[in-house]
């Protein structure tokens, strides 16, 4: 296998390891969540980013920029709902706000770094 392949099978990886753990954190019971010092929105939007620009450079090119943004979305929304049934917990349209502002960003700045000529040699693109 290539090096572009090792990266991008690394990639797809870590984005069903974000998936997973976005679940897991987002419906974790209210007394058993540790938060950092960062307001809560803020947290989401960093989540969402993070695991959208890991998907994106995994999937992006392949399974189409949107689907990934848009499937980012509706799990947010999803797991948002699901919320209510998370003893302490409550789903909050801010939060899915700032979830989805989160997977915008992190899946354009990859989409954008992916015109670089230097990425694509990279990654073999």
């Amino acid at each position: 296998m290539t090096r572009a392949g090792v990266l991008r099978t690394s990639l797809r990886l870590l984005t069903w390891c974000c998936v997973i753990l976005l679940a897991v954190l987002s419906l974790l019971p209210a007394q058993e969540m540790v938060r950092t010092d960062l307001p809560g929105q803020f947290e989401h939007f960093i989540a969402y980013a993070g695991s959208a620009a890991i998907a994106m450079a995994g999937y992006g090119l392949s399974r189409g920029g949107m689907r990934v943004i848009g499937g980012f979305w509706a799990y947010a929304g999803i797991l948002e709902y699901l919320q209510h049934f998370s003893p302490g917990r409550h789903p909050s349209f801010e939060d899915f706000a700032a979830s989805a502002l989160g997977v915008l960003c992190g899946g354009l700045v990859v989409a954008l770094l992916w015109r670089s000529p230097a990425i694509r040699r990279i990654v073999g693109r």
